[in-house]
C-alpha cells in the first residue's frame, strides 16, 4: 500500500508532505519530513502506529520542538505531534490530570492562579508536558518527577498506566518501555497561597531572562551538567563563549546554549557540539553528554 494513501484513509486529507522540520524546532533548523501529522485523540494514535509498524515507516514523536536538533536532510518518516485531546487538562483538589501535549508554560500559568503549588520550577521552561516527562526537564527548584504520580503511556500496542514506584526517574531522563509514548500525566501538587505562587514565578522568570538567551533562537541547555559541576560553566573556563560554525554561536550570556544567528545549518550546530565537547575534554578530561536529541540522517559534518 501507499504509504500516503495508507494515512489518508486512517486521518483524512491531513497529512502533510514533505512539511519543513524547521518550522517546528526552536531552533528554526531542519528539512523535510516525508510524512507530517497532528494526532487528536487515542483511536488516531493507535491506528498510525499500527500501520506505521506494518509498513516499516520510521517514526518520531514530536513535542513543541525544544531539546532538539532535526538534521539538515530531514526525517524520513512520519513525524507526529499530539493535539486535540492531547492538549487537555482538568483539576481535582490538588490533583491535576493532562494530557501529553499541554504545554509547561500554560499549565504553570493555570496551575498558579487556582492556587496550586509545585510547579514553579517549571516557569519558563518551553515544550510540552509529555516531553518535559521523557527527559525529566527542571531546574535546581525541582524537576517534573518530584510532582508526577502517574503516567499513561502508549505501548507495544496498548495503553498501559505506570505509576509513581514503577517509574524512575534520574536527572534529565525517565525510564520507559522502549518506544513508549507519553499519553497522559497525572502530577500531585499543594495548596498553596495565589500570590506567593504568581510571585515565585515571577522572580524565576526574571532569573531565566537575566540568565539565559530566552529571545534568540535555541533549543535548551546543550550538554547534561555532569556530576558536581555545571557544563556552562566548564565551557566558559574553557573560552568558548560566542565560538562559532556558520551561523551556530555559543551564546556570550550562557555558554551551554547554542543559538541560530540567523541561518545555521544542523551540520554548524553539530560542528560546534563537537568542538566544545573536544576542548572541555582536552582542558578538564571531563566528556560532555548531550542533552539535545539529534534527529535524521547525514547529519555529521
Amino acid at each position: 500500500m501507499d504509504i500516503l494513501d495508507g494515512l489518508q484513509k486512517l486521518v483524512g486529507n491531513r497529512v502533510r508532505v514533505d512539511e519543513p522540520l524547521s518550522k517546528h524546532a526552536s531552533l528554526r533548523i531542519g528539512g523535510p519530513a516525508s510524512y507530517f501529522l497532528e494526532l487528536r485523540n487515542i483511536e488516531e494514535l493507535t491506528n498510525v502506529v499500527e500501520f506505521s509498524q506494518k509498513e516499516n515507516l520510521d517514526s518520531f514523536v514530536l513535542g513543541e520542538g525544544t531539546n532538539v536538533l532535526f538534521s539538515d536532510e530531514g526525517f524520513g518518516g512520519l513525524v507526529v505531534q499530539l493535539k486535540g485531546e492531547f492538549e487537555k487538562f482538568s483539576i481535582e483538589g490538588n490533583q491535576v490530570t493532562a494530557g501529553a501535549g499541554v504545554k509547561l508554560a500554560t499549565l504553570v500559568e493555570k496551575l498558579a492562579k487556582r492556587g496550586l503549588a509545585g510547579l514553579e520550577f517549571a516557569s519558563g521552561i518551553p515544550g510540552s508536558l509529555g516531553g518535559a516527562i521523557v527527559i525529566n526537564a527542571g531546574t535546581k527548584m525541582g524537576s517534573i518527577g518530584d510532582v508526577t504520580r502517574e503516567i499513561k503511556i502508549f505501548s507495544d500496542g496498548r495503553v498501559k498506566i505506570l505509576n509513581r514506584k514503577e517509574i524512575n526517574f534520574s536527572y534529565r531522563h525517565c525510564e520507559l518501555p522502549d518506544k513508549a509514548i507519553v499519553l497522559e500525566v497525572k502530577l500531585g501538587l499543594k495548596n498553596g497561597k495565589k500570590n506567593d505562587i504568581i510571585n515565585k514565578i515571577k522572580e524565576s522568570l526574571k532569573q531565566r531572562k537575566k540568565n539565559q538567551p530566552v529571545s534568540t533562537l535555541n533549543a535548551g541547555c546543550v550538554f547534561r551538567n555532569p556530576e558536581a559541576c555545571e557544563a556552562g560553566k566548564l565551557i566558559e573556563t574553557a573560552g568558548l563563549k560566542g565560538a562559532r560554525f556558520g551561523d551556530a554561536e555559543v551564546s556570550k550570556k550562557h555558554a551551554n546554549f547554542i543559538i541560530n544567528c540567523g541561518r545555521a545549518k544542523a551540520k554548524d550546530v553539530y560542528n560546534l557540539v563537537e568542538k566544545i565537547r573536544e576542548t572541555v575534554k582536552e582542558k578538564f578530561d571531563i566528556d560532555l553528554e548531550l542533552e539535545l536529541k539529534i534527529v535524521g540522517k547525514g547529519i555529521k559534518g
